[in-house]
């Protein structure tokens, strides 16, 4: 994936040595959780993680309007971590961000993906929708019911089932700490599970992220 990306892309991120890391690991892993202490750099890395899969989508595969989604388990969530960000985080140049429907559409040049920021306080409102990509951050704050069903919609025309992709982003704890740790950390499966070795943890710590200063750590 990395050759198809223009290696301005690379210049704009900026990624820290375990964001890159994880950034790598995307190309050989389908369902990719990149998790632990607060101050890792998640957030960040999964809206741009997204947005270059939509470039990649479109250099390699010709596809035009390909939509992923990043979720958060609520709407304040989702505003907080996402939405009071992208306003001075993505450039002019990158594309458009529309507030009515809370998404960010590529410039045309770029294949005119949509980012589509949403929430899970009703998964079920998804039951039609299909996304080339998925990113949930703070996995942990849900149920393994919504990971379940964020997969059956986890595809898209022209896109081979193996570069449809998963993401993850979270910090320890939450009701759904248990059954992530089995998943991605512990590798348990159920024997009905089929792409169980497309798993993969990236563990995520505060003093990967040299951008914090001495003030964050002592709040930490």
């Amino acid at each position: 994936m990395q050759e198809i990306i223009d290696k301005n892309f690379y210049d704009v991120v900026k990624w820290t040595e375990k964001q890159q890391i994880a950034d790598n690991a995307v190309d050989d892993y389908k369902y990719l959780l990149y998790g632990g202490a607060m101050g890792g750099g998640k957030s960040y890395w999964l809206r741009w993680e997204l947005i270059k899969l939509l470039i990649y989508y479109f250099a390699k595969y010709d596809l035009k309007n390909v939509m992923v989604g990043l979720f958060c388990e609520n709407y304040p969530a989702l505003k907080d971590r996402h939405l009071s960000k992208i306003k001075f985080e993505f450039p002019e140049w990158l594309g458009e961000y529309t507030a009515q429907d809370h998404n960010f559409i590529l410039k045309k040049h770029l294949g005119s993906g949509i980012l589509a920021f949403r929430n899970l306080d009703d998964v079920a409102k998804y039951q039609s929708a299909e996304f080339a990509a998925e990113g949930v951050d703070e996995l942990t704050k849900n149920q393994e019911e919504v990971f379940n069903f964020l997969r059956t919609r986890l595809r898209w025309p022209g896109i081979p089932t193996f570069d449809c992709k998963f993401l993850g982003g979270t910090n320890p704890g939450g009701i759904g700490h248990a059954w992530v740790k089995k998943k991605w950390i512990e590798k348990v499966f159920e024997e009905e599970e089929k792409e169980a070795h497309l798993f993969h943890f990236i563990p995520a710590k505060a003093i990967d992220n040299p951008h914090l200063d001495k003030v964050y750590y002592t709040s930490l």
